[in-house]
């Protein structure tokens, strides 16, 4: 209990330095493709509004069945999760691993040690590097759904949307609190997950995000659960995330703009910190007049999201089993 006290202090100093920071960087919060169906062109862009360009610079096919989730790693390394099979890949797309698992993983994330950790509905299957082994957690439950984990030098955030909370593990799979359950005297407004996608990640400057798909936004937590901000963008245009859940996939490029992808839209945009526009990765610019379906048991053909050490977007379409690479080139919309 001693050592976790002192993780806890140690990280709560550090988060202090993060926050001013981060209200710094963003008080102005406010507190595909081929594959992917596409309507990028639909609506044109605002005169004279600078945007970035992510270009599709290559689709890489992976043999996989029913891929569910994908990550990237600091050295290159590239890993997706399908039914049965984790499938291991460098940076241009050659698979260099191949592990057998007993089901289908929901999410993925690789440690520093180069073990995987596998989210297997209602627990965590931690894998060896070699793959010849398998350590797993505890159960969370009948109602657990995980879909989403994050991990830091001492704590995993796992995203549960069947009970509507993020748990806070440590390394050795021993849970330490529970983050974003409705706390009105912390100003908590609690999370509201109606189908099961709920994503968690860090940003470059580790600070925990939370979506609120329900509430159609972002929320950032300190490790010990208190709420340090929040922003929602219910909307119909680029700005905004519309439907019954979004966004489903978020991931952070190295700057601290934030790549969200979006199901029924099946749209990847990526905003800056200030929540500008950055730019529009593939799908469409508004939902005005599409005929689309925003319904909660609606089911996406983008299963999952990354972003590599290069700043590429990893969009996984699940539909073609295939890696989408997308890469950013500056550009001026000219009127």
């Amino acid at each position: 209990m001693k050592n976790s006290e002192t993780h806890d202090k140690a990280l709560a100093s550090r988060m202090q330095r993060r926050d001013f920071m981060r209200v710094v960087g963003t008080f102005a919060l406010g507190a595909a493709v081929a594959e992917i169906p596409s309507h990028a062109d639909a609506i044109p862009a605002e005169s004279g509004t600078r945007e970035s360009i992510f270009e599709k610079t290559a689709s890489i096919g992976l043999g996989v069945k029913n891929p569910s989730a994908i990550t990237a790693c600091a050295d290159g390394r590239i890993f997706v999760a399908g039914e049965d099979v984790i499938v291991g890949l460098t940076r241009d797309g050659k698979e260099i691993v191949r592990h057998s698992v007993n089901g289908r993983p929901d999410s993925i994330i690789a440690d520093s040690d180069g073990k995987l950790m596998l989210g297997m509905r209602d627990h965590v299957a931690v894998l060896s590097p070699d793959g010849s082994s398998t350590e797993l957690w505890s159960r969370l439950g009948d109602h657990a759904y995980i879909t989403s984990m994050a991990a830091d030098e001492h704590s995993v955030f796992i995203a549960d949307a069947g009970n509507r909370v993020v748990l806070r593990f440590d390394r050795s799979g021993s849970l330490l609190n529970r983050i974003g359950e409705r706390d009105r005297e912390r100003d908590i407004p609690g999370l509201v997950v109606p189908s099961p996608y709920f994503d968690v990640a860090l940003d470059p400057m580790g600070a925990l995000w939370v979506v609120n798909p329900g509430k159609h936004g972002l929320e950032s937590y300190r490790p010990d659960g208190s709420l340090i901000t929040s922003w929602y963008r219910p909307g119909m245009d680029l700005t905004g995330f519309c439907g019954c859940c979004n966004p489903i996939h978020i991931a952070f490029l190295g700057n601290s703009s934030l790549v969200t992808v979006e199901k029924g839209l099946n749209r990847v945009k990526v905003l800056a910190p200030d929540l500008t526009i950055r730019g529009l990765v593939t799908g469409p610019r508004s939902a005005e007049g599409l005929s689309v379906d925003l319904a909660c048991t609606e089911k996406p053909p983008i299963k999952g999201l990354a972003v590599d050490s290069k700043d590429r977007i990893l969009v996984l379409d699940g539909q073609n089993s295939c890696i989408l690479v997308f890469e950013e080139e500056s550009a001026v919309i000219k009127a």
